[in-house]
């Protein structure tokens, strides 16, 4: 604006309750710091440079509807602060509206997940857009860091391993935050069995996740493990739930599945039908069986300890809201258990989850794995949103979860012995 006095900017937000909250004071202090306070005049609610046309105003995208954006269409640049926040609603109606001759958005942020619509944008597994730079900077970056600030960066580096790559670094969000599966976990479970020559054994098992179910969703996803390795996750379209039962057990019994679950609530109950319809048809294959598999039902082993070798550890009952959460947190603990062994670190070979670097959707699962956070009820006892902030089903993920969690919602037996 000092250099274009006809240069408009508008300040974004999500949420933006009041001024107070927005960049508002801190482009003031700049303006000044500069000593070019004879060019601006700064008003209440916006700034305005003098001798042009050009402003700068401030905004919260959660507050404009299709209609009230279109308000903004003359301005040359639109900077997005804490783009992390940012929905997918709200970059829909901002990437169309900010189309001046030569007009930019600038988006700033602190990496939170994968999945935020922000990353998909810009940052996706497919690589950054061709109409867009993206750079990443760090306090690592900045000639000007005062000394107190790199001491207590280099303290987190060695006090808190977990918490400092995504304060410190930009990278996603770890344990401290409210991930269940932290990413940094996921990347250490990428290939671990053959980096640590394990021979993979046990049972196979399958786990169905179909679409528009208890989340809603666009996608069937199957997933097939054997013992503590995933073989495979297979995602295809389609809402017909005979369809997706064929179709499933076909993929399952072709790689020696015989115990399978999918996900009963909502639309997934056409797969009870279909499969009773199949056994009437004499279309079940030998020896394999479909079982019902319920997120909201109670937890397993209600009265055992969430850490079984520790007395003093909550009851399962008094920890998580429903299974669900409880089928999560166990998952969480094989990626632990697989961070532990790849950092030469003593774990539970039995509860550990491996990802062969050759899945063929592997950036898909990591994102999906690492979406869902967990929070606390009003009773205390924790639960898990597989889709916060709006964020898509986890289909593939979902799967996932139950593959490795497999007991039938009948009986809440737990079957999943590597």
């Amino acid at each position: 604006m000092v250099a274009d006095p006809d240069c408009s900017v508008v300040c974004i937000r999500e949420i933006q309750k009041s001024l107070a909250l927005s960049a508002k004071k801190l482009i003031e202090a700049k303006i000044r710091e500069f000593g070019v306070g004879h060019l601006f005049d700064v008003l209440k609610t916006e700034i305005r440079r003098i001798g042009g046309n050009g402003m700068c105003i401030f905004v919260g995208m959660q507050d404009h509807t299709a209609d009230s954006v279109k308000s903004l269409e003359g301005f040359n640049i639109a900077w997005v602060e804490e783009a992390q926040s940012l929905s997918q609603r709200s970059l829909d109606l901002l990437i169309p509206t900010i189309r001046a001759e030569g007009s930019q958005i600038w988006a700033s942020w602190n990496p939170r997940r994968r999945s935020d619509p922000i990353e998909r944008l810009l940052r996706s597994a497919k690589g950054p857009r061709a109409d867009a730079i993206v750079v990443r900077a760090n306090y690592t970056d900045n000639p000007f860091l005062p000394g107190p600030m790199k001491r207590t960066a280099e303290d987190a580096k060695e006090n808190d391993p977990e918490g400092y790559p995504h304060t410190w670094l930009g990278e996603y969000e770890s344990v401290g935050s409210k991930v269940v599966i932290p990413a940094a976990w996921v990347k250490s479970a990428i290939g671990i069995a053959a980096k640590l020559d394990i021979e993979v054994t046990g049972r196979k098992y399958a786990a169905l996740d179909v679409a528009g179910g208890e989340d809603g969703g666009d996608e069937n996803a199957l997933a097939i493990r054997k013992g503590i390795s995933l073989l495979s996750v297979t995602p295809w379209n389609g809402l017909d739930t005979a369809i997706t039962t064929q179709k499933a057990t076909r993929l399952a019994a072709a790689q020696g599945v015989r115990e399978a679950y999918y996900d009963s609530v909502g639309v997934g109950e056409g797969v009870t039908g279909e499969w009773a319809s199949m056994g009437r048809r004499s279309e079940q294959p030998d020896g394999f069986k479909w079982h019902p598999w319920s997120g909201g039902a109670s937890v397993l082993d209600p009265d055992g300890r969430i850490e079984p070798n520790n007395p003093q550890s909550p009851l399962n009952k008094d920890q998580y809201q429903n299974l669900k959460a409880q089928a999560w947190f166990s998952l969480r603990k094989r990626f632990e258990n697989s961070h532990k062994a790849a950092r030469g670190k003593p774990y539970d070979p039995e509860m550990m989850i491996d990802l062969p670097a050759d899945l063929p959707n592997l950036a898909q699962i990591e994102e999906e794995l690492t979406q869902p956070q967990h929070k606390t009820s009003g009773t205390g006892k924790t639960m898990v949103d597989k889709q916060p902030d709006g964020a898509r089903s986890p289909n593939l993920a979902d799967a996932i979860n139950m593959a490795f969690f497999p007991c039938m919602a009948a009986t809440l037996t737990y079957t999943g012995a590597i």
